[in-house]
């Protein structure tokens, strides 16, 4: 029966509330910034409000005085429209970005096929300055060295290659340490060859960001649209965390595949060091060090994003448990860790504590509570489909709605899957050499 003591009233009250509060703890509740290619930094929303305002005040007010017509008294002097056409041209200049020439550095491993398709996109990039494209292979990459052979008159490629000999350090880690040094600029992109820019555009979106006071600039990538549509959901869920640690000065890592950095700061702190033997991370390395205060930029519009290809089963269970080890050795986990497992505490807190009162009050024929608790259940899911959805769809990530409850259910649950592999797994499979 229905009853309205104050036990009742309390537990349905309870209900509700974390109903709501819980569904606002979460990575699609916090907006991001999405950076807008062609527009100024520096101009913020108010800057352009109060432009506009005083523009309409400074009509307004010539409509108000008499209009006087006079001849010029010089003619060599240029007449007032003349003279503020001028001033807005020269306003214009200073608001345009400069573009450092730039060194790109690709690292392709057993990737020939990538590297053919790939390759010819970067290379015909427009871009005001200069800038030079190095690939560093394997000595041994017989299909690779084929497919550089194709593109060796471009006057922006540069090939060198790495020594079968490395024992001692990661492969990849050396490759670009080597694509480092042989770069000619002080900006150097490290990217995968794996992922296309979505235009002629991408490097100016990237460089634009190169500025005196920065040392990196981080470039959002997203998988390609036959990527199955849980990666796309969790690989953005996580993302989220990094976008927001960078847009308020705490970079912990990079789970992109574009970064930019200063090849002198890179090389006076000896690069890689302390982090050499592991096989992968070298993003998550080089943004855990170098970065510091708000010398990191992040670029995340549709010109500066690059689209992964759907990799196989074995590739994407490797980013995983290698990011495992990784983030064991870099500083700052424990902050980073500590908002994600607020949030999935909440969430699944939120639906046990809906479902055990719904099921008690059914059983006990408490039928207040079993509103309430149906109630919550129906806001909770109302909310976080609504939430997410618009989350999504600024980032043109097309999801079907009813696929975000059970997709933020199970990032909890699949973590815990990869972390008992992690477990099982040879942790000599994540350095480069045997101690």
């Amino acid at each position: 029966m229905f009853t309205f003591d104050n036990t009742t009233i309390i537990i349905s009250v309870v209900l509700l509330l974390v109903a709501l509060l819980t569904s606002f703890l979460n990575p699609f509740f916090r907006k991001v910034r999405i950076t807008e290619y062609g527009v100024p930094t520096s101009t913020t929303e108010s800057e352009e409000t109060s432009e506009e305002e005083q523009h309409v005040e400074e009509e307004d007010k010539a409509l108000a005085e008499p209009v006087v017509t006079e001849e010029p008294s010089n003619e060599d002097e240029p007449v007032e429209e003349e003279k503020e056409a001028i001033t807005e041209l020269s306003v214009t200049e200073e608001q345009l970005p400069t573009y450092p020439p730039i060194t790109i550095i690709f690292t392709p491993h057993d990737n020939a096929q990538e590297l053919a398709k790939n390759l010819p996109l970067y290379l015909n990039q427009d871009y005001p300055a200069d800038f030079q494209v190095i690939v560093v292979a394997p000595q041994n990459d017989h299909e690779t060295s084929d497919v550089l052979k194709r593109f060796a008159s471009n006057s922006h490629l540069y090939t060198t290659f790495i020594p079968e000999s490395s024992r001692y350090m990661s492969k990849k880690k050396l490759a670009i340490t080597l694509g480092v040094k042989a770069a000619k600029y002080d900006w150097v992109i490290m990217a995968d060859i794996c992922c296309y820019p979505t235009g002629d555009n991408w490097l100016q979106a990237i460089a634009r960001n190169c500025k005196e006071g920065k040392d990196l600039v981080v470039g959002y990538t997203r998988y390609e649209d036959e990527t199955p549509a849980y990666r796309h959901f969790e690989r953005h869920y996580l993302a989220r965390y990094f976008m927001r640690e960078y847009q308020h000065n705490k970079s912990y890592a990079c789970p992109f595949n574009a970064l930019a950095f200063r090849k002198s700061r890179f090389l006076s702190e000896e690069g890689f060091r302390g982090n050499l033997k592991y096989i992968r991370g070298e993003y998550d390395f080089t943004v855990n060090k170098y970065a510091s205060g708000n010398n990191l930029v992040f670029e995340n519009s549709f010109e500066g994003t690059l689209i992964e290809e759907a990799s196989t089963e074995k590739v994407w269970l490797g980013k995983h448990l290698f990011y495992m080890e990784n983030r064991q050795h870099l500083e700052r986990t424990p902050q980073h860790r500590f908002l994600p497992y607020v949030d999935q505490t909440a969430l699944h807190g939120n639906y046990f504590l809906q479902c055990i009162a719904l099921a008690v009050s059914l059983l006990l024929g408490m039928w207040t509570i079993s509103v309430a608790a149906g109630l919550s259940l129906i806001i909770s899911i109302i909310l976080r489909l609504v939430i997410g959805k618009k989350a999504l769809r600024r980032f043109d990530i097309e999801i079907p709605a009813w696929k975000i409850i059970p997709y933020e259910i199970a990032i909890a649950w699949k973590h815990l899957g990869y972390k008992l592999k992690y477990h099982r797994a040879d942790k000599y499979d994540f350095i480069s050499h045997k101690l």
